[in-house]
């Protein structure tokens, strides 16, 4: 590698903003041209509604509601907003606590003693925030060999609650999404409000802000001007199938003018106060610490922030159902765009490009010096040392490093990688938007590797799929029970080969990583990390995966004495 004495990283350009600059007055042109691709007759479409300084001054369909009877998107268009109708659970929340009925800090079995059966306390607060250690009903569910079809009620949803309750407590230091965390949640405004929680929100929050165009899809109601969603398919756009999880409330409607009477709310609130916007707009809590304000940091109410060209920016998106939707928020310009689409793809970046349209003069670029640092002269040799292939331990992934042209990189996947420039014998400064130092240990065998970007750290180890351990396979064949998600699997060597085995679920080819560690190739089996007892023998193993608790899965004795195995 060439010696650099000194490399400078580039950086994205910053800007701040100046207040003494007046809006821009902007034309409904300016606005249809940052939605033009989807102004066409023939392919489903978005809705755009921009609130700023209080006043809604732009609302418009572009493209198609339904393309089998060609009606087009209008203002009064219905979008299923997916996600960020949570939003609206936390406002309810926030306003029976100002009236003195709850307490974010309240463990919830308080309320529902029997619908959360953990032996530990779960607060109000943490189910807002995902901290209650429930497992992400989506991986749990698949990994439980529920498909998407299948008809997943509410009942399922506590009876998994349960399952998970009698082997596992609470993870306060992470943030495991779930769904079932928030049906807890309308299930407890409905308890302590003595009526439905669609009914509630209508009552309290809709009606009062002239939200006349908020409907509630439950079981089946008939939703008048509702937008057909839609999945692009081999070049063409499909129906969307039908949501067969029967768990939430949330399951909202509505139009752009109605999202953008909500944000108003947020604004400037009507049936709420100061109080309960500076909570709703404060940073989420995670192991009794409030998060950073940092790029994705998320907030009480479920939306994230960004550092938008210098000015805070706050946002919640949904991509679920053939449904796109997005609110973007920014305090600093009393001014908020919400979108919504139907074609199934992601589209915030059209809002954030309406939005820019209005505060571009308010910014005024000024550059920041690259930032500096010595690089250290190592040999070909020195640098081929560390090549391999290695596991992350914490995310569950592989990862290689290798030397190309003098030059070691870290390879992520294809056209994904980044320079190691050295700064010592055996740390390096990966060269990426943000700082990140990759530390080697030379002590190790295997050779392990942390990866720091500010306060986190990865470890990683080199392993070889080649290795002696992994010509032993048939001791890992057998049965195994989990009790936190109440089912079986079977663990069988054919070819070669470890694969797991379900009755619901097709087969899962298990390939090794470090020793006793094998990872899935299919989604959410993340890694298999098998437990011996102190004669060598097998008792079963933790299935890890982005999303859930740690589940234990028990080896069952085999009576027969016949071993699980197709060789």
């Amino acid at each position: 590698m060439k010696n650099l004495c000194t490399l400078l990283l580039s950086l994205s350009m910053i800007t701040s903003f100046s207040q003494e600059v007046k809006k821009r007055n902007i034309s409904s042109s300016q606005i249809d041209e940052i939605f033009a691709q989807w102004n066409a007759q023939n392919i489903p479409g978005i809705a755009v509604g921009i609130l700023n300084d209080g006043k809604i001054v732009h609302t418009k369909g572009y493209g198609m509601a339904n393309l089998e009877h060609q009606i087009p998107i209008t203002f009064s268009t219905k979008f299923n907003i997916g996600d960020l109708a949570k939003e609206f659970t936390v406002y309810a929340l926030l306003l029976l606590e100002e009236r003195g009925q709850l307490s974010l800090k309240d463990d919830i079995r308080k309320y529902l003693p029997k619908r959360v059966p953990f032996s530990n306390a779960i607060s109000i607060q943490q189910l807002i925030h995902h901290t209650g250690g429930l497992n992400n009903d989506v991986v749990a569910k698949s990994l439980a060999g529920w498909n998407d079809e299948d008809i997943f009620t509410k009942e399922h949803a506590y009876q998994m609650i349960h399952n998970q309750s009698k082997s596992t407590t609470n993870n306060t230091e992470v943030q495991l999404f779930s769904e079932m965390g928030f049906m807890i949640l309308e299930d407890l405004i409905a308890k302590i409000s003595k009526t439905s929680y669609s009914n509630f929100i209508t009552k309290e929050i809709f009606e009062p802000l002239g939200m006349t165009n908020s409907v509630f899809d439950i079981q089946g109601t008939i939703i008048k001007n509702k937008a057909q969603g839609y999945f692009s398919h081999q070049g063409k756009f499909i129906n969307s199938p039908a949501n067969y999880a029967h768990t939430l409330v949330t399951d909202l409607y509505t139009t752009v003018e109605d999202m953008c009477l909500w944000a108003k709310e947020l604004e400037s609130p009507k049936i709420g106060n100061e109080n309960i916007i500076k909570k709703f707009d404060g940073l989420s809590i995670i192991n009794k610490k409030r998060v950073r304000e940092e790029n994705m940091a998320l907030y009480t109410g479920g939306h994230r922030f960004w550092n938008f060209r210098g000015t805070k920016k706050l946002y919640h998106t949904d991509v679920s159902g053939g449904y796109a939707s997005k609110l973007i928020r920014y305090p600093d310009y009393n001014l908020a765009v919400v979108i919504m689409g139907n074609d199934g793809a992601y589209n915030g970046y059209a809002g954030t490009g309406a939005s820019a349209l209005f505060i571009e003069d308010f910014l005024e670029s000024r550059s920041i010096e690259p930032t500096k640092f010595v690089s250290k002269k190592l040999s070909a040799k020195q640098l081929a040392k560390f090549e391999g292939n290695y596991w992350d331990i914490n995310n569950y992934s592989t990862r290689k490093i290798h030397v190309v042209n003098d030059t070691l990189r870290y390879h992520r996947g294809p056209g994904n990688e980044s320079a190691l420039v050295p700064l010592s014998k055996d740390s390096f400064q990966m060269i990426t938007s943000i700082e990140v130092i990759a530390k080697f240990d030379s002590k190790t065998d295997p050779k392990k590797v942390s990866i720091i970007v500010g306060d986190n750290t990865s470890h990683l180890v080199r392993y070889n799929p080649k290795a002696n351990w992994t010509k032993s396979l048939n001791q890992y064949a057998g049965t195994y029970y989990a009790k936190a998600l109440n089912t079986s699997y079977s663990l069988t060597v054919k070819e070669g080969k470890l694969l797991l085995n379900h009755q619901r679920i097709s087969p899962v080819q298990l390939d090794p990583k470090i020793p006793n560690v094998f990872t899935g190739n299919r989604r959410h089996f993340s890694s298999l990390a098998f437990k011996k007892d102190k004669n060598g023998n097998i008792t079963g193993f933790q299935l890890s995966a982005n999303g859930i608790n740690d589940i234990w899965f028990k080896k069952e004795k085999v009576k027969d004495k016949t071993l699980l195995s197709m060789n």
